[in-house]
Protein backbone atom coordinates (compact mmCIF):
# COMPACT_ATOMS: atom_id res chain seq x y z
CA UNK A 1 0.00 0.00 0.00
CA UNK A 2 1.63 3.38 -0.91
CA UNK A 3 1.86 6.44 1.52
CA UNK A 4 -0.68 8.25 -0.54
CA UNK A 5 -3.44 5.77 -0.09
CA UNK A 6 -2.90 5.04 3.97
CA UNK A 7 -3.28 8.71 4.26
CA UNK A 8 -6.04 9.03 2.02
CA UNK A 9 -7.58 5.46 4.49
CA UNK A 10 -6.22 7.28 7.45
CA UNK A 11 -8.28 10.74 6.43
CA UNK A 12 -10.98 8.69 5.45
CA UNK A 13 -11.21 6.81 8.95
CA UNK A 14 -10.61 10.00 10.65
CA UNK A 15 -13.60 11.81 9.24
CA UNK A 16 -15.95 8.89 9.55
CA UNK A 17 -14.93 8.98 13.48
CA UNK A 18 -15.43 12.47 13.99
CA UNK A 19 -19.14 12.22 12.19
CA UNK A 20 -20.05 9.10 14.41
CA UNK A 21 -18.59 11.02 17.29
CA UNK A 22 -21.12 14.24 16.19
CA UNK A 23 -24.44 11.54 16.66
CA UNK A 24 -23.39 10.94 20.69
CA UNK A 25 -25.92 12.08 23.28
CA UNK A 26 -25.63 14.09 26.45
CA UNK A 27 -27.00 11.42 28.63
CA UNK A 28 -24.43 10.05 30.55
CA UNK A 29 -26.11 6.38 30.14
CA UNK A 30 -25.97 5.87 26.84
CA UNK A 31 -23.06 6.41 24.21
CA UNK A 32 -25.15 7.66 21.27
CA UNK A 33 -23.16 5.95 19.31
CA UNK A 34 -25.14 4.51 16.41
CA UNK A 35 -28.33 5.29 18.10
CA UNK A 36 -30.95 6.71 16.27
CA UNK A 37 -32.32 10.76 16.84
CA UNK A 38 -35.18 10.42 19.21
CA UNK A 39 -37.73 13.59 19.94
CA UNK A 40 -40.01 14.59 22.27
CA UNK A 41 -43.39 13.02 22.35
CA UNK A 42 -46.34 14.39 24.02
CA UNK A 43 -49.72 12.86 23.43
CA UNK A 44 -53.53 13.61 24.70
CA UNK A 45 -55.10 16.68 25.95
CA UNK A 46 -53.03 19.45 27.28
CA UNK A 47 -55.06 21.25 29.92
CA UNK A 48 -54.35 23.54 32.52
CA UNK A 49 -56.23 24.46 35.75
CA UNK A 50 -57.43 27.90 33.62
CA UNK A 51 -59.23 25.83 31.08
CA UNK A 52 -60.57 23.54 34.03
CA UNK A 53 -61.95 26.62 36.20
CA UNK A 54 -63.95 27.12 32.96
CA UNK A 55 -66.28 23.85 33.77
CA UNK A 56 -68.59 24.02 36.79
CA UNK A 57 -70.96 20.96 38.13
CA UNK A 58 -74.08 21.15 35.87
CA UNK A 59 -72.65 21.80 32.53
CA UNK A 60 -73.80 19.33 29.67
CA UNK A 61 -71.56 17.92 27.56
CA UNK A 62 -71.27 19.95 24.60
CA UNK A 63 -69.96 22.81 27.35
CA UNK A 64 -67.21 20.34 28.26
CA UNK A 65 -65.99 19.71 24.90
CA UNK A 66 -65.54 23.23 23.72
CA UNK A 67 -63.74 23.90 26.97
CA UNK A 68 -60.84 21.37 27.07
CA UNK A 69 -61.56 19.30 23.34
CA UNK A 70 -63.08 16.25 23.10
CA UNK A 71 -61.69 13.06 25.83
CA UNK A 72 -59.02 11.18 24.51
CA UNK A 73 -60.94 7.99 25.88
CA UNK A 74 -64.38 6.84 25.18
CA UNK A 75 -65.02 3.71 27.49
CA UNK A 76 -68.39 2.21 26.17
CA UNK A 77 -69.46 0.38 29.44
CA UNK A 78 -68.83 4.03 31.43
CA UNK A 79 -70.21 6.56 29.03
CA UNK A 80 -70.96 9.29 31.93
CA UNK A 81 -66.67 9.00 32.04
CA UNK A 82 -64.58 11.11 30.30
CA UNK A 83 -61.08 10.41 30.93
CA UNK A 84 -58.76 13.51 29.75
CA UNK A 85 -54.78 12.02 29.73
CA UNK A 86 -52.09 13.51 28.79
CA UNK A 87 -48.85 11.57 28.07
CA UNK A 88 -44.54 13.27 27.67
CA UNK A 89 -42.11 10.83 26.81
CA UNK A 90 -39.16 12.58 26.82
CA UNK A 91 -36.10 11.86 24.04
CA UNK A 92 -34.03 10.17 27.26
CA UNK A 93 -37.24 8.18 28.05
CA UNK A 94 -38.89 9.55 30.99
CA UNK A 95 -42.22 9.46 30.70
CA UNK A 96 -44.65 11.94 32.79
CA UNK A 97 -48.24 11.69 32.95
CA UNK A 98 -51.39 13.60 33.94
CA UNK A 99 -55.08 12.90 33.82
CA UNK A 100 -58.31 14.41 34.31
CA UNK A 101 -61.67 12.56 34.34
CA UNK A 102 -65.30 14.31 34.19
CA UNK A 103 -68.18 12.34 35.55
CA UNK A 104 -71.27 13.22 34.25
CA UNK A 105 -74.69 12.39 35.80
CA UNK A 106 -78.52 13.09 34.05
CA UNK A 107 -76.06 14.59 31.43
CA UNK A 108 -74.67 17.23 33.69
CA UNK A 109 -71.24 17.25 35.24
CA UNK A 110 -71.35 15.50 38.59
CA UNK A 111 -67.54 16.05 39.82
CA UNK A 112 -64.03 16.03 38.69
CA UNK A 113 -60.95 14.23 39.49
CA UNK A 114 -57.38 14.84 38.62
CA UNK A 115 -54.14 15.11 39.00
CA UNK A 116 -52.41 18.58 39.61
CA UNK A 117 -52.48 20.75 36.71
CA UNK A 118 -50.76 23.68 36.10
CA UNK A 119 -52.34 27.02 36.42
CA UNK A 120 -51.58 28.10 32.68
CA UNK A 121 -49.73 27.40 29.57
CA UNK A 122 -45.97 27.95 31.15
CA UNK A 123 -43.24 28.21 28.88
CA UNK A 124 -40.99 25.94 31.78
CA UNK A 125 -43.65 23.34 31.97
CA UNK A 126 -41.84 19.71 30.53
CA UNK A 127 -45.97 18.73 29.96
CA UNK A 128 -45.96 21.43 26.88
CA UNK A 129 -44.59 20.38 23.97
CA UNK A 130 -41.58 22.87 22.82
CA UNK A 131 -41.24 23.61 26.55
CA UNK A 132 -37.84 25.19 27.10
CA UNK A 133 -36.54 25.30 31.15
CA UNK A 134 -37.02 28.15 33.25
CA UNK A 135 -33.76 30.93 32.50
CA UNK A 136 -31.93 31.66 35.32
CA UNK A 137 -32.16 35.21 36.06
CA UNK A 138 -28.67 36.99 36.26
CA UNK A 139 -27.18 38.45 38.98
CA UNK A 140 -27.45 42.57 39.17
CA UNK A 141 -23.88 44.02 38.23
CA UNK A 142 -22.08 45.45 41.48
CA UNK A 143 -21.82 48.82 41.60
Amino acid sequence: MSIKNRASTGATLLCTILALAACTSGAGSRSGLLEPYRQDLPQGNYITQDMLSQIKVGMSPEQVRFALGAPLLNNIFQPDRWNYVFRYRHAAGRVDLRRLVVYFKDGKVERIEGDELPAAEDGSDPFLPGSRPAAKAAPAPAK
